[in-house]
């Protein structure tokens, strides 16, 4: 893998949450993985069961297929400034396996998955209730 030295003067970073990485310099390999489930309720509750990754399909790897390399392709680069400048980066939300890397990475395999449940009262969380309905003339 071709080598850079990084120089980066200012990075800003507003809000960085779980599984995100800020990496300036050379890498190898970056694997990141994220699992996430999102409920989001009109009345607040928590049932300690519906956690529960094993729970459901989407969070297990089976179906996810990694693709092979190719060792035989052959390159030749011929850098004549080894040097990846950046002057400013302002990050607002680096989040669910999210990557800033300033550099040269050989391999990088991202895998984020997010399950995100809505739960109403209403069958239709839109509806207008019948109080709503007389203010309207």
């Amino acid at each position: 893998m071709l080598r850079h030295v990084s120089i980066v003067n200012q990075i800003n970073v507003i809000s960085m949450g779980i599984d995100g990485v800020l990496q300036i310099g050379d890498s190898n390999m970056i694997a990141s993985r994220n699992r996430d489930i999102l409920v989001q309720r009109e009345e607040s509750f928590y049932l300690a069961q519906e956690g529960s990754f094993e729970k459901y399909v989407m969070f297990t790897d089976a179906e996810i297929t990694i693709p092979t390399r190719q060792t035989s392709v052959r390159m030749h680069v011929v850098n004549t400034n080894p040097f990846v400048r950046v002057d400013f980066v302002e990050i607002i939300s680096l989040l669910s396996s999210g990557i800033i890397h300033i550099g040269s990475t050989d391999y990088v395999f991202n895998n984020s998955r997010i399950l995100q449940i809505r739960q109403f009262i209403s069958e239709d969380p839109f509806e207008e209730t019948p109080s709503e309905r007389s203010l309207i003339p």
